[in-house]
């Protein structure tokens, strides 16, 4: 019964060690990232952490407000400054339809962009945008 027990804990072990190194949710989910150096590891977690708060509705947690980029006069589109990325939160006014009678609102989401030394292919950003209405997004962020 011991053996078994022995047994059965260290499968559960391994398991979990080959399972920590994907990540649970953002735009890496269940992407490997034992190839990467520790360094870009917390990168891309970091930057995956930020990217998923966002899409919650959220403020990023480890980039910080780049104070020094100009403000776009969308509707509150801000830029944040992460270890090794950049994050753009847009959130844009936005309408569809005739105007008067169709949609308003805002495009909203993270769009996570990082140096092409560090993401050397076609493609250095990562992005979710989609349109809320006014009575969405405020649900979604609490009103920020």
């Amino acid at each position: 019964m011991l053996r078994h027990a022995v047994i059965l804990t260290f499968i559960l072990l391994a398991g979990t060690a080959l399972a920590g190194s994907a990540l649970p949710s953002g735009p890496f989910q269940g992407v490997e990232l034992d190839t990467l150096s520790p360094e870009q590891r917390e990168i891309i977690t970091q930057a995956s952490e930020d990217f998923e708060r966002v899409l919650q509705g959220k403020k990023p947690k480890n980039a910080a407000l780049d104070e020094k980029a100009p403000l776009p006069a969308d509707g509150g589109t801000l830029f944040y400054a992460g270890k090794g990325y950049r994050l753009t939160v847009i959130k844009s006014l936005s309408s569809f339809g005739n105007t008067g009678e169709g949609l308003q609102g805002y495009v909203y989401g993270p769009v996570l962009s990082f140096p092409k030394s560090f993401a050397p292919g076609n493609m250095s950003e990562v992005v979710s945008l989609r349109f809320y209405t006014n009575q969405q997004l405020q649900a979604l962020t609490g009103g920020e």
